[in-house]
């Protein structure tokens, strides 16, 4: 596996050719892309064009005229931020600031980037190994390893245990030893996450890959509960979703066309959705249904709206014992805990 690549997001800059490149030649720890700045893990912004607000927010016009600006703020920001020189506002003191055109005051800034991003980096790489062994995982626990020394604990019960400053090259490199469900108890000095979170992000980041189970794809599917991930990576694509599977048993198909969405986009919030414990194949763990309220004649329906009107066959019959085909297509370890 290769090192992860992280997003930046550019603000403020006409030509953004130069910031481009610099970002294209990093592989020294991680590597780097340009990506819209609202999804990106950190931030560059142009210190020319920064105008100070009130308390710790600041202002950047828009390069487009006709655009609005940008509004940051500072306090509240939580992905890393740097600014460019100069700054022309002697108003403004930036909490980072670097010449672009300083190789060393680079180097220096995406160092920092990638320590503050570093948890980020690694649980982006477990994902990645998880998505390329899952259909070989089957053991109700996995430990891995660094020669010889525990670095990290994988559980079915969708706990997960990461050592201390462990790198992304480590992990990656790391051997994996199935262990009976007693082995996945994680210890005091591992920094812990979920399966749900490790696993919605990277699904989020690589449209690419397939990572819908193909009974969702292929049969009705329920709606459970809210994702167990933060609120903030909830985004609008899973809002129209969770409003449309929220109204009762859906088909992809279904989604699509409530949605208006694309076969892809479906299958990529959807996947997000599973691995954040928030859909479900088994009826008998569904959420109940909340009413349809009838289409408004007058405006648009809204994905925080009942508006969208589903068609979906009738939901199966209660099973006894689900079928072959009903049965997962990945791993017990890539499964959603489900509630007991």
């Amino acid at each position: 596996m290769g090192v992860p690549t992280m997003r930046m997001g550019l603000v403020g800059f006409t030509d953004e050719r130069q910031l481009r490149n610099l970002l294209a030649t990093r592989n020294r720890n991680l590597q780097w892309e340009r990506w819209p700045f609202m999804e990106a893990d950190a931030l560059w912004v142009n210190g020319a064009q920064v105008q100070p607000l009130r308390g710790s927010a600041v202002r950047v016009p828009a390069v487009d005229p006709g655009k609005p600006a940008t509004i940051l703020n500072l306090k509240e920001l939580d992905r890393p931020i740097a600014f460019t020189l100069p700054i022309t506002n002697g108003y403004f003191t930036p909490p980072l600031a670097f010449d672009p055109h300083r190789v060393d005051q680079v180097a220096d800034v995406l160092n920092q980037f990638e320590a503050m991003l570093l948890d980020t980096a690694v649980e982006l790489t477990l994902a990645a190994e998880l998505a390329a062994r899952r259909r070989e995982l089957a053991s109700p626990a996995y430990h891995l390893s660094v020669q010889g020394r525990l670095v990290g604990i994988v559980s079915a019960s969708g706990d997960v245990g990461l050592a201390q400053a462990l790198s992304p090259y480590e992990l990656a490199h790391a051997d994996w030893a199935g262990r009976p469900a007693a082995g996945g108890e994680i210890p005091g000095q591992f920094r812990r996450t979920t399966m749900a979170q490790v696993m919605w992000n990277y699904a989020m980041r690589h449209s690419e890959e397939d990572l819908l189970p193909s009974r969702y794809r292929n049969g009705i599917f329920y709606w459970r509960r809210m994702p167990a991930v933060p609120q903030r990576w909830v985004h609008e694509e899973h809002l129209m979703l969770i409003s449309v599977l929220s109204t009762g048993p859906q088909t992809l198909a279904s989604v699509m066309d409530a949605t208006g969405l694309s076969e892809a986009a479906v299958a990529q919030a959807l996947a997000a959705l599973y691995f954040g414990g928030s859909i479900t194949t088994d009826p008998r763990r569904a959420a109940p249904a909340r009413p349809v309220k009838p289409r408004s004649e007058e405006g648009w329906p809204s994905s925080m709206t009942s508006g969208f009107i589903p068609r979906v066959s009738a939901p199966p019959s209660r099973p006894v014992r689900r079928a072959s085909s009903e049965m997962p297509t990945v791993p017990q370890p890539l499964e959603p805990p489900e509630d007991k």
